[in-house]
């Protein structure tokens, strides 16, 4: 990780372990997105009922570049639902599928918003709750851009990502206790130290990786998490084991990069 990327993930995690934790939105977890598409079918649901009862779903929808008929939308909003819920996985994130959602919600705020339209409480709750949706995706509200993409990891996949990461620290204590044994310069005291400091790594990586897995809250011990990787790398650059650390480090940093995307600021 460039000294650069480093001060970054550092700063997040400063910000994470420290006073304002609490204050920081928790990553939602699989179950809870699961309740935020229901609560998504539930809400499409009376918002169509209320387009059918002022006769709204018959309107045809002209814009400079296309034409829609609105129950035709609706139809196509109404598919973009059932095959979102239906490839959520723990090991699949479905955030194609989910931007296609967003998407659709997305024409109908924009639209509003363009024409300074007054939106029905029925379309003013759907909106929130796909707000939720974006933000559990990392998306902001409303999706302007075609280049937009989507930033979750599921449950098990982050949990693969944690894994990796608890095995490259294992690798990383083999590796920079051979060299700073082979090195005189550094004492024995320093040495067990740094390999004490490696072994509470892998013992916070598994925390965080059973807290992912058993649905538990883990922003703060994310935090601590990223925060501990900083200042370890830190210290084996102080130490010259930098490039014995390098191999092993790979691994370290894509968990920690992934964590930083999954547990940061969202837009």
């Amino acid at each position: 990780m460039s000294l650069h990327r480093l001060s970054i993930a550092l700063a997040l995690a400063l910000a994470l372990a420290g006073p304002a934790a609490a204050a920081t939105a928790e990553r939602l977890t699989d179950e809870q997105v699961r309740l935020v598409i229901d609560d998504i079918d539930r809400a499409y649901k009376t918002w169509k009922q209320d387009l059918e009862k002022r006769n709204l779903d018959d309107a045809v929808i002209t814009s400079s570049d296309r034409s829609i008929k609105v129950k035709d939308f609706l139809k196509d909003f109404d598919k973009a639902i059932d095959t979102f819920r239906d490839r959520f996985k723990s090991d699949y994130a479905a955030s194609q599928e989910a931007l296609t959602l967003l998407r659709r919600g997305s024409d109908v705020e924009l639209r509003n918003r363009r024409q300074n339209l007054t939106p029905g409480s029925a379309w003013t709750v759907l909106s929130a709750k796909l707000m939720a949706l974006a933000y559990a995706y990392g998306v902001g509200w409303p999706i302007e851009s075609m280049n937009v993409l989507a930033a979750r990891l599921n449950d098990g996949e982050l949990a693969s990502k944690v894994e990796q990461m608890e095995t490259a620290s294992k690798q990383l204590q083999n590796d920079v206790d051979k060299a700073a044994k082979a090195d005189r310069a550094i004492a024995k005291a320093a040495r067990e130290s740094l390999n004490a400091d490696v072994q509470q790594l892998q013992k916070m990586a598994k925390d965080v990786r059973s807290r992912i897995k058993e649905d538990r809250p883990a922003s703060v011990e994310v935090g601590q998490l990223l925060s501990a990787a900083a200042k370890l790398q830190d210290r084996l650059a102080q130490m010259g084991l930098a490039t014995a650390a390098a191999p092993a480090w790979r691994g370290i940093e894509s968990g920690v990069d992934t964590l930083a995307r999954a547990y940061g600021p969202k837009p």
